[in-house]
């Protein structure tokens, strides 16, 4: 089987592989919960969606000890080490068809709270003894008419909020102006926590809402193999004509360069980076055609080096667990490849298929000259970044694919070894 001739089944293969196998992962971070009965347990708590937070919470005393999997009727709340704090329903005095966990959007005298299903984002605002659910818009479904029918429906959030805080009247002007979101919904809090209790700070819990872009800088190498495709070629020689593909066989590359990962962590989880890794490519191709006419044994020959600026922009996912050492990743995207010199050439000469001793008369042609400079290729890749402390060291493997010189295609099979600071 001819690698470069099955690149996208292969890639395919080892990718949906790995994918099922990180997502059988989980992500155990240090967090504690509180029992029914008051009391509280220090452990390790899986780190999920909203949606997955809000049904249940999955928690283990130790790395390796057993997990043990709670509902909102059997603990009372749960909590992440700097990082979101969950209720449960049933410790509030307020009637929910299905009992979940809420999560603190901001705690004080005036108390946010939030969980998501399939229909919405749903609110809750609590006022000493008062707990309103906000009423807006269900989430949008995608179906044109049914999208209509949802936006034309009148969002009561605002009047209920106004009611609740009726108390601050130079709020309402800021109300009208806001969406039923968290971010809006704590400047709201915070403020009226301002107006009401100016002297003192009444904001016990506040969730992050800040994203926070991360840029790490890096270096990387990669060595692997090369195939460079080409179109029909007309070898002349005497009174002949043939049409030749130039057999270029799969050859060693290898790049070096440097890379800039920005991390989008705007949800805590850690698992998208766009990626930008200029680096230098270098490799060497030749062919070597031969064909025997009679008595006469006719040879093409060439060989070409390259090197290459290689710009990728990649977008990579991590399949972040904060307490694993091993973190597998996919990434994808498109790149420009630079071609910055072409040297080599190629060249005719004939042979009597007998044993020769004369000087054999070559057709020399030099092929120093660029026919574009700039070609656009596409590049997946899969592999594990494994942590070093502070740094982060990736291994794995990408497979480049794109418009070659000479009008052909190149493909590039590659490891790869990156060393993120």
């Amino acid at each position: 089987m001819n690698i470069f001739n099955n690149k996208k089944v292969y890639f395919l293969a080892l990718t949906i592989s790995l994918f099922i196998m990180a997502k059988a992962q989980s992500d155990f971070r240090p967090g504690y919960i509180i029992t029914l009965h008051g009391d509280t347990i220090k452990g390790l708590i899986n780190f999920g969606s909203d949606k997955a937070s809000a049904k249940s919470c999955t928690f283990k005393k130790g790395l390796n000890l057993e997990k043990v999997t709670y509902t909102p009727d059997q603990i009372k709340s749960y909590q992440f080490i700097n990082g979101k704090y969950y209720l449960s329903s049933i410790s509030m005095n307020f009637k929910l068809k299905d009992q979940v966990f809420l999560e603190y959007v901001i705690k004080g005298s005036v108390s946010v709270f939030y969980y998501q299903d399939d229909i919405k984002d749903h609110y809750f605002v609590a006022k000493d003894t008062a707990i309103i659910e906000l009423d807006h818009h269900d989430r949008p479904t995608g179906i044109a008419e049914e999208d209509n029918l949802i936006l034309l429906k009148a969002e009561k959030f605002k009047a209920q909020l106004k009611l609740l805080v009726e108390d601050q009247p130079a709020l309402f002007e800021k109300i009208d102006m806001i969406n039923c979101n968290t971010k809006d919904l704590i400047l709201m809090t915070k403020e009226y926590q301002k107006l009401s209790c100016p002297s003192q700070e009444c904001t016990q819990y506040e969730k992050r809402t800040d994203g926070s872009l991360k840029f790490k800088f890096g270096l990387l190498s990669s060595v692997g193999f090369s195939h460079l495709s080409s179109p029909p070629y007309s070898m002349y020689v005497n009174d002949y004509s043939e049409t030749k593909f130039l057999n270029f066989k799969p050859t060693l590359t290898y790049e070096i360069g440097v890379l800039l990962n920005t991390y989008l962590d705007y949800t805590g989880k850690n698992k998208f980076c766009i990626q930008l890794s200029p680096s230098l490519n270098f490799v060497e191709y030749t062919s070597n055609e031969e064909k025997s006419l009679g008595q006469l044994l006719y040879v093409y020959k060439l060989n070409i080096k390259y090197t290459t600026l290689k710009i990728p922009l990649l977008l990579k996912y991590s399949f972040y667990s904060s307490n694993r050492r091993m973190i597998p990743f996919v990434k994808l995207g498109p790149g420009c490849a630079i071609y910055l010199s072409q040297q080599g050439n190629y060249e005719y000469y004939s042979v009597p298929i007998a044993s020769y001793s004369g000087q054999l008369t070559k057709y020399i042609k030099p092929l120093n000259k660029l026919s574009k400079s700039n070609k656009i290729y596409f590049i997946a890749g899969t592999g594990t970044d494994i942590k070093c402390g502070k740094r982060l060291l990736s291994i794995g493997a990408t497979c480049a694919y794109g418009d070659g010189q000479l009008e052909g295609s190149r493909t590039d099979l590659q490891v790869q070894l990156e060393l993120q600071f």
